[in-house]
């Protein structure tokens, strides 16, 4: 993604969209955004890297009331998983881990790219780019 609008050269971004689920007949769902947003500084062979991450809560049939909203910005680590509730072939009731995501797996490569062409990469904690 080119990231010029939002103040960086460039942004890696991994959107996750948690499945509704119904609780009195109100629907819910959560969304999230991880990015890693990457400025770079030819003259020092520097990369600047700044993490932010978005988290809505909505209710409803659509998207229009939002229950909650979250947001974390600087150097982030961030892990979310999903499990699937089933009986065990004991008949016993069993958690089957269905998704997870972590942050490192998207920014991970980008700092080895970085890094294996000779640049540095330095993480902001605040501020800008």
């Amino acid at each position: 993604m080119d990231g010029r609008e939002e103040g960086a050269d460039l942004v890696a971004e991994w959107r996750i969209l948690d499945p509704a689920w119904q609780t009195f007949f109100v629907r819910n769902q959560v969304s999230r955004v991880f990015q890693v947003r990457m400025r770079l500084v030819p003259e020092k062979n520097e990369v600047r890297s700044l993490d932010q991450q978005y988290e809505v809560t909505w209710a409803g049939d659509t998207p229009g009331l939002a229950l909650a909203a979250e947001a974390q910005r600087g150097q982030v680590h961030t892990v979310s998983k999903s499990w699937t509730l089933g009986r065990g072939e004991d008949g016993g009731l069993e958690a089957t881990e269905t998704f997870t995501f972590d942050s490192s797996d998207l920014k991970n490569p980008l700092q080895d790219t970085v890094l294996g062409a000779g640049w540095t990469w330095r993480g902001v904690v605040t501020g800008k780019l």
